[in-house]
């Protein structure tokens, strides 16, 4: 049995709004690039105030490109 998807107040917007209306591919395209650019701006400037207020420099992104993070797994099955 399928659970019926409850929507926010954002998604009953949207659908409401492009239910009046007929999209194109260009445009649901565009529609879908404007949203992702705005998600990532919002995640952008977290970014930023997080380095501002951590002190982050360019030499400790460096550094942490040069280490290696992930645990060392002795296991033959995860071996390439």
């Amino acid at each position: 049995m399928r659970v019926p998807t409850k929507f926010n107040e954002v998604q009953m917007h949207f659908l409401q709004f492009l239910s009046q209306r007929q999209v194109s591919e260009q445009e649901l395209e565009d529609i879908q690039r404007m949203i992702a650019k705005y998600y990532f701006d919002k995640a952008a400037i977290e970014l930023e105030k997080i380095v501002m207020e951590k002190g982050i420099t360019e030499a400790d992104v460096e550094n942490l490109k040069n280490q290696h993070l992930r645990p060392l797994i002795n296991n033959d099955a995860y071996r390439a």
